[in-house]
């Protein structure tokens, strides 16, 4: 499922946070990761279609029925551990990172953020 955009500042928010849970990756990986994590191919995609503007943004969760949230969750929490790589045991990471991806209010991340990264497969 893609989702588009009204501009780069969440995805930017979204790569720091990434970078902060995941020490070992560069900021450039975080960004693309991000980018898949969105739907995107890479960053440099993400980037032109949100410039471009030629879709509507994606609706936020509080405006999609209870069915299509259910929906959205589910190919969210699938989509975040592919891309990550990330094993079934994670389920508090993988609800924490998609909070990160559609929260409209700052997330806070877990004090000792590099604990959290060696859940990774």
């Amino acid at each position: 499922m893609r989702f588009y955009l009204t501009g780069l500042a969440r995805p930017k928010k979204v790569a720091q946070h990434l970078s902060a849970l995941f020490p070992a990756n560069k900021l450039s990986t975080s960004q693309e990761l991000t980018a898949k994590l969105y739907g995107y191919r890479d960053w440099h995609e993400m980037a032109e279609i949100t410039k471009n503007g030629g879709n509507p943004p994606s609706k936020l969760d509080e405006y999609l029925s209870v069915e299509e949230q259910t929906a959205r969750r589910i190919d969210q929490d699938e989509n975040i551990h592919r891309v990550l790589n990330l094993s079934e045991e994670n389920a508090s990471l993988v609800a924490l990172i998609r909070q990160i991806l559609t929260s409209r209010t700052p997330v806070q991340l877990p004090a000792k953020a590099k604990s959290v990264s060696s859940g990774r497969k």
